[in-house]
């Protein structure tokens, strides 16, 4: 029997720490128009970094990817190899994270991208499915069964196995598809455009919210967008910094405040030395 704690945990693990891509409501305020035409063939390091209160103590959750485009027939190519996982949180929220991830290091994903920045598809998922499923069962047998890590394994191979494809390619694809929020869109100054989301995970349950998007600043290619949401419960601030031409988020720094918890969460796309 599934431990109903540990499987909210572990769900959580598997969703993509940002809030989904906004729906648009009413526009106001000067457009400008953002590209996507991301640079191809050098590698990008993809850094993301939460940190919320956990059983009184601050707690890091870390993931690091290797990103590189290149182009296709129709559009792009990105391979995404994750390189790194660690967390300093208690057992209980930590090891569903490294579960999670752990069985990914290594393993090249190949996603087929449109020439309008949206993710179309995942190469070999059949086999990256496989590869994670013999992680998770490899885990399973390297620790106790009353272990944090076991049961851990044990819950996301069950959530796994339920999943269909499309639900299965969600979870894979749930960490790149931020980067392309705003690619080959619009972005309003003055009032900016109204904006409808979910917000809660992983603090709680999500939750509608309701905001602003805002072209604040632009100096050259860059620009500065910020985003103001609130729902029951729930407030948001995130701002970004995005290349007008690229189309892509370099950085995002999100604040999640939700029924008197907070997290803090930041990613960054930059190049390899």
């Amino acid at each position: 029997m599934i431990d109903p704690a540990w499987a909210r945990a572990a769900a959580l693990c598997l969703l993509p720490l940002a809030i989904v891509a906004p729906a648009a409501a009413e526009t106001d305020g000067a457009a400008v128009t953002i590209g996507f035409a991301p640079p191809l063939g050098s590698p990008f390091l993809h850094h993301i970094e939460q940190t919320r209160v956990i059983e009184g103590s601050e707690s890091r959750f870390v993931s690091e990817r290797l990103l590189r485009f290149d182009k296709v027939a129709d559009g792009y190519s990105l391979v995404v190899t994750l390189q790194h996982v660690e967390s300093n949180a208690p057992p209980a929220a930590a090891e569903p994270f490294r579960a999670a991830l752990l069985p990914l290091v290594g393993i090249e994903h190949r996603f087929l991208l449109g020439a309008d920045g949206e993710v179309k598809g995942l190469e070999d998922a059949a086999t990256i499915q496989a590869r994670m499923t013999e992680g998770l069962r490899q885990m399973q047998a390297a620790f106790p069964k009353d272990s944090p890590r076991h049961r851990a394994a044990t819950n996301i191979l069950a959530l796994l196995s339920g999943l269909s494809a499309e639900g299965q390619f969600a979870l894979l694809s749930g960490e790149v598809r931020p980067l392309f929020v705003f690619a080959n869109g619009l972005v309003l100054g003055g009032q900016g455009r109204g904006l409808r989301s979910m917000a809660g995970s992983p603090l709680g349950p999500p939750v509608p919210v309701e905001g602003r998007v805002v072209l604040a600043a632009r100096e050259g290619d860059m620009l500065s967008i910020k985003e103001q949401l609130a729902g029951e419960g729930a407030t948001v601030r995130i701002d970004y910094r995005v290349g007008q031409v690229s189309g892509l988020v370099l950085e995002q720094a999100r604040t999640l405040a939700f029924q008197g918890r907070s997290l803090t969460e930041t990613r960054t796309l930059r190049p390899v030395q």
